[in-house]
């Protein structure tokens, strides 16, 4: 009996949050895409979260000691952390560290970042719970290498590959990329639809309708409204990290 009151309880909580977050949408401004110029992204460049994740990580001696594993960010869309696994070549063996966006310094073959054998627990994964907090730990699941964080800290894994849906609830096509200035603040989020070719699009996160856990992004946008977009040109878009 108390499972399936627990199971109640859980469900109705989704029911409330999501709903919460639906009226919270009505009450934000959305860009028209009369307005939204992929130039503007064009001429600034930045960083390309494909090549972020899984990007070569280098110590301040710059030798490789891992790579990225994930990128935290904060509710206003910009990234607060980068998770990497480093270790390989010290004693302590393969460890997963989290380094503050500040620390981290990007060049065209990686992540520089100032981890060390001797202060690698310094930068331990739970060293802070500034990003992961014990409260979502306790009240989560741990998948995979997944790491479960606080409700004002959302990973990059939460948005990429997931479907991307126009209108009430039309399938559109999925989440390929996220386009970040240099100073790590989202451009756009990158769809591919349907295998027609990448289109770029505003990103709207916390506080129109969607959070970390959701298997759908809405654009927020109308099927007639994204008929004329063109595609994105990657080539066109300098990316820091090659």
């Amino acid at each position: 009996m108390s499972i399936k009151r627990n199971v109640c309880v859980t469900t109705l909580a989704i029911i409330v949050t999501t709903v919460g977050l639906q009226a919270q949408a009505q009450d934000k401004e959305i860009t028209p895409l009369s307005d939204w110029n992929y130039e503007d992204i064009y001429e600034a460049g930045g960083i390309r979260a494909d090549r972020l994740m899984d990007a070569e990580v280098f110590g301040d001696t710059e030798e490789e000691i891992g790579s990225v594993e994930n990128v935290l960010l904060t509710q206003d869309n910009k990234i607060a952390a980068i998770i990497a696994q480093v270790g390989g070549l010290w004693d302590i063996g393969d460890t997963h560290v989290l380094v503050p966006w500040e620390e981290v310094e990007l060049h065209e073959d990686g992540v520089m970042i100032p981890v060390t054998e001797d202060n690698a627990d310094e930068y331990s994964l739970f060293a802070s719970d500034e990003y992961i907090t014990e409260q979502s730990l306790s009240q989560t699941q741990r998948v995979d290498d997944d790491v479960d964080t606080g409700s004002d800290i959302w990973k990059l894994t939460d948005v990429l590959g997931d479907y991307a849906s126009v209108g009430e609830g039309i399938g559109y096509g999925y989440i390929d990329n996220i386009l970040f200035s240099r100073n790590g603040e989202i451009q756009g989020v990158v769809v591919d639809a349907d295998s027609r070719g990448p289109y770029a699009y505003p990103f709207y996160g916390y506080g129109y309708g969607w959070a970390p856990g959701y298997a759908t992004y809405s654009l927020q946008y109308d099927e007639d409204e994204i008929g004329e977009m063109q595609p994105f040109d990657y080539e066109r878009y300098e990316s820091i990290l090659e």
